[in-house]
C-alpha cells in the first residue's frame, strides 16, 4: 500500500472460510463498484466473502525498536 493514506484510501480484503484475511486491492480513492467487480472477479484464491474498507482512524507504525517495543502509542484500555 502507498505511504499516502487518507480517509479516501479503500481495501479490498478476501476472507477464506477458515477465516484467513488477504488484502486483494488498495486504492487511493473511492473505487467504482466496477473496479472493485474487476479485482474481485481476479481473485481466484478460493475466498467466501470480500470486505470493502476504509479506514475509521489512521495511527502512526512502529518500527519496533527499543523505543517503540512495536507496540502502539495509544494507551491500554483493557485495566
Amino acid at each position: 500500500m502507498s505511504s499516502g493514506i487518507s480517509y479516501k484510501t479503500h481495501i479490498l480484503i478476501g476472507i477464506r472460510s477458515n477465516g484467513v484475511m488477504t488484502v486483494i486491492a488498495d486504492w487511493p480513492h473511492v473505487p467504482r463498484q466496477a473496479e472493485v467487480q474487476e479485482e474481485i472477479d481476479a481473485a481466484r484464491d478460493g475466498y467466501a466473502t470480500f470486505a470493502l474498507c476504509t479506514p475509521t482512524s489512521i495511527l502512526p507504525g512502529t518500527n519496533g525498536d527499543a523505543a517503540g517495543g512495536g507496540r502502539s502509542s495509544m494507551p491500554d484500555r483493557r485495566r
